[in-house]
């Protein structure tokens, strides 16, 4: 038994997407549209066979994400890395995360990006964890007056993307989303997959915006599946129209109240802070703890400084592939590490986010 690293073959693909089927919860159908996506390339899958078999599986998502309005970075997202049960324990995802991390490092990525519950083998790789906004609200039931939402029907995709696209544009960490990304990454024409995205209808009759809600599930021991909270994962509309921004919080405010489940926000602080905490009784950070970071090319991200018209500071690597990080994007730091407060007066906090809508 020989294992081969290497790159996916597009006649593959049904294959690796049955790996991934095999050690994941969601379906088949879920993965498919990764190589949908309009930036995959089949090097950016990679795979360990083992006599003539697909045994592992590690999966890079390139996105071009905000940096300020009108400058965008690649970011290197790290997916689906699957190694079937009885290869367990060889060594196989280990190998191919280096693997990914080389053609990430070769190619004009800034940054890598994961979410994951096992830190610490991603810390054996190099990764530093890097907690994303996350903030958690004890909901009520507002007063939407005669405010009308309804779930996005295929033909009000249109809005969606004018709203996005208006609200996100000096978002940092925010990512860039063409049409076919669109279409593809959120199944868009699948009224199952378009079903968490909510319209808002003034009483007028005119859509004012949109929002995202998430429900997050558990299992108990008895293998029974309890609602345990209603997410905000992203919110849009004409950056100017705080009334109905203020709606759509209500809304999902309102909508977790009625589940008797806390409201989990994906939103930046100035978000929260002026959308958020007048509408809910208690609004607490958690921050995605999950979250992990890695910097592909020092010379991109030293550049990408220069770009916020404040150079970069002396020894960037020396701080760390985190603190740049939050620097750099304007994020909170790691409550584990500090740093000189001229640093943060310097870079200091902007409405950075990373929308589960775009999770990999």
């Amino acid at each position: 038994m020989t294992p081969i690293f290497r790159a996916l073959r597009p006649k593959e693909q049904q294959a690796c997407i049955e790996l991934w089927a095999r050690v994941f919860t969601p379906g088949s159908d879920f993965f498919s549209r990764y190589f949908a996506d309009p930036w995959w390339q089949p090097h950016y899958t990679r795979v360990c066979e083992v006599d003539g078999q697909l045994v592992a599986a590690v999966q890079i998502v390139r996105r071009p994400i905000r940096l300020r309005a009108g400058y965008t970075l690649w970011m290197a997202g790290i997916a689906n890395v699957a190694t079937l049960p009885a290869y367990r324990g060889q060594g196989f995802a280990s190998r191919l995360m280096q693997e990914a991390q080389a053609v990430m490092d070769s190619e004009d990525f800034a940054f890598g990006l994961l979410f994951t519950g096992i830190r610490d083998f991603y810390a054996r790789l190099g990764w530093e964890t890097l907690p994303l906004p996350l903030y958690e609200g004890e909901p009520v039931a507002g007063d939407l007056g005669n405010w009308r939402f309804r779930v996005a029907r295929e033909e009000d995709l249109p809005h969606l993307q004018r709203w996005y696209e208006a609200l996100y544009a000096d978002r940092p960490l925010s990512v860039v989303r063409n049409d076919a990304y669109w279409r593809v990454w959120t199944r868009w024409e699948d009224a199952e997959w378009r079903h968490k995205f909510y319209l808002a209808e003034d009483p007028q009759g005119t859509l004012r915006g949109y929002v995202v809600l998430e429900t997050r599930y558990e299992s108990d021991e008895q293998g029974n599946r309890t609602l345990q909270a209603v997410s905000v994962a992203e919110l849009a509309a004409a950056p100017e129209d705080i009334e109905a921004q203020r709606m759509l919080v209500g809304y999902a405010s309102q909508t977790a109240h009625m589940a008797g489940v806390p409201l989990e926000i994906y939103l930046p602080e100035a978000d929260v802070e002026r959308l958020v905490r007048p509408l809910l009784a208690r609004v607490e950070w958690m921050g995605q703890g999950g979250a992990m970071v890695r910097v592909c090319n020092w010379q991109i991200i030293r550049e990408a400084f220069e770009a916020l018209d404040a150079p970069a500071p002396e020894n960037l690597s020396a701080l760390g592939q985190a603190n740049a990080l939050a620097l750099l994007l304007g994020l909170p730091l790691p409550d584990s590490n500090s740093l000189a407060s001229e640093l943060r007066q310097r870079y200091p906090i902007r409405p950075a986010c990373y929308s589960p809508v775009d999770s990999f």
